[in-house]
């Protein structure tokens, strides 16, 4: 199969050559085929199309790229306009060269570099636009590959090490394969959209996927085009300053614009909390992650919840003021202003035991059942303390008629360990005072969310932020 768009495996060999001067050994491209007598490609043979050189004593590689495509203009001239040699410190690759066996030197080549002399060397087509880069901000003529992770323009040498290159290709790979997923999503949409009337089908939308490299691709392959800062800066203040007048002679349009814009936060709150779950982030970051949006914690009430405190004293202290309880989070009623106690732990906290009490049952773990019981206690606490917490902290509008208690902690057990799933579901059903909820669940309930907030078949979203291309 051909490579790089054109099968030039035959077109040229190499001669292998010693340096004019010390002991350094020079790698020539001889064409296959002569090119045409008079031609500027004619005169470059003549003069010898060096490939590669390699010095044994310092280790360097030198390659000076070349287009080996028989036929075009440049033909066995400098592959790019202004960098016409890279360098390669050899100790930096797998393997030892003290002798210029170009053919092993050239297998070895990281990631990124092209290995084959018959398509001229130099780097592989995505990376042109790290060689433009560089090419239009600077006067390097030469490229530098070495151990280091720094980058630094010297003259005409531009210095890279080879573990930041690798670093470049590897987001270049990642990025190629989300486009490629990206596309795919869009055409897949589009075909069953396309037949599904056909087929007795349902339109369905393509999903944008999660990371935002990904959801820019996707918006660009189905036509979609995002407004620049300056546009949505304009579109921002039209919609604050006429929000009134909107709501009043538009209230159905209002309606519907309010909801685009509460699904779109809502989408937002998902993928940050989907991303941190995947990452396992620790107990703190869940602490500031609730802080800042809390009303992804809302989600584990059954009633019409809001904050009041984080990390909140509720009593236990002694006589020497030390051995306060404090609760992760404090909430109210909104209606009865009864409190609400949450204590959160990490989504990697076990909530079962991992050997079974009897077949087919797992009994509640160490960490669930401390948690449970420490929130228990603040409940406790604070009942006795919360007379005096109100005086001292002037807020009167709270009440511990019955505290409720909630644990955050660990993962739903998965579909393939049912013994487990029924174990949990039997702790919690049966733990009266304590609510408990999973990460995942979490999640689920706020998806859900998102659903009943996505406009009906028969309705067309507002454009909020975008342009159809």
């Amino acid at each position: 199969m051909a490579r790089f768009g054109f099968d030039q495996s035959d077109n040229g060999r190499l001669d292998i050559r010693p340096a004019p001067v010390g002991n350094e050994v020079e790698a020539f491209f001889i064409p296959t085929e002569p090119p045409q007598r008079g031609t500027p490609a004619a005169n470059r043979a003549a003069a010898g199309v060096k490939l590669l050189s390699f010095e044994p004593d310092t280790g360097l590689l030198r390659i000076y790229p070349t287009n080996t495509l028989a036929g075009s203009p440049d033909y066995l001239g400098p592959k790019y306009s202004q960098i016409h040699t890279l360098t390669i410190d050899t100790s930096t690759l797998d393997g030892y060269f003290d002798s210029p066996d170009f053919d092993a030197i050239l297998e070895v080549l990281p990631p990124g570099f092209i290995k084959d002399h018959a398509y001229g060397l130099g780097l592989l087509k995505d990376c042109n636009r790290f060689i433009r880069l560089v090419e239009e901000h600077s006067d390097c003529t030469e490229i530098a590959f070495n151990s280091s992770y720094e980058t630094a323009a010297h003259g005409t040498e531009f210095q890279i090490g080879l573990a930041r290159f690798n670093a470049i290709w590897s987001e270049l790979v990642r990025i190629n394969s989300r486009g490629n997923r990206a596309a795919g999503r869009v055409k897949d949409a589009f075909v069953h959209n396309d037949l599904a009337a056909t087929l007795s089908l349902e339109p369905k939308d393509f999903s944008l996927g999660r990371h935002p490299v990904s959801r820019t691709i996707t918006k660009a392959a189905s036509g979609v085009e995002e407004l620049s800062e300056l546009e949505q800066d304009a579109l921002i203040e039209t919609l604050t300053s006429g929000t009134a007048a909107i709501a009043k002679v538009r209230p159905e349009k209002f309606q519907k614009l309010h909801r685009e814009i509460e699904l779109v936060s809502l989408e937002r709150l998902i993928e940050a909390y989907a991303d941190a779950l995947d990452q396992n982030k620790n107990e703190g970051y869940w602490q500031t992650f609730f802080d800042d949006n809390a009303f992804a914690l809302q989600q584990v009430f059954g009633a019409p919840m809001i904050g009041v405190q984080s990390g909140a004293t509720v009593g236990g202290g002694g006589f020497s003021g030390g051995g306060d309880k404090i609760a992760d989070y404090l909430f109210k009623n909104s209606l009865t202003n009864n409190v609400a106690l949450v204590e959160i732990k990490k989504p990697t906290t076990p909530l079962l035991r991992t050997i079974e009490y009897r077949a087919g049952v797992f009994g509640a773990s160490k960490e669930l059942n401390g948690a449970v019981t420490q929130v228990l206690d603040q409940a406790y606490q604070l009942t006795k303390s919360l007379p005096a917490l109100k005086d001292h902290s002037r807020r009167w509008d709270l009440e511990s008629y019955a505290v409720a208690c909630f644990v955050v902690a660990g993962r739903t057990p998965s579909a393939d360990e049912p013994a487990k799933q029924k174990s949990l579901e039997l702790y919690r059903a049966n733990s009266r005072n304590v609510t408990i909820v999973t990460y995942d669940e979490i999640l689920e309930r706020l998806k859900l969310l998102r659903e009943f907030l996505m406009p009906q078949p028969d309705e067309q979203p507002i454009d909020t932020g975008q342009v159809d291309g």
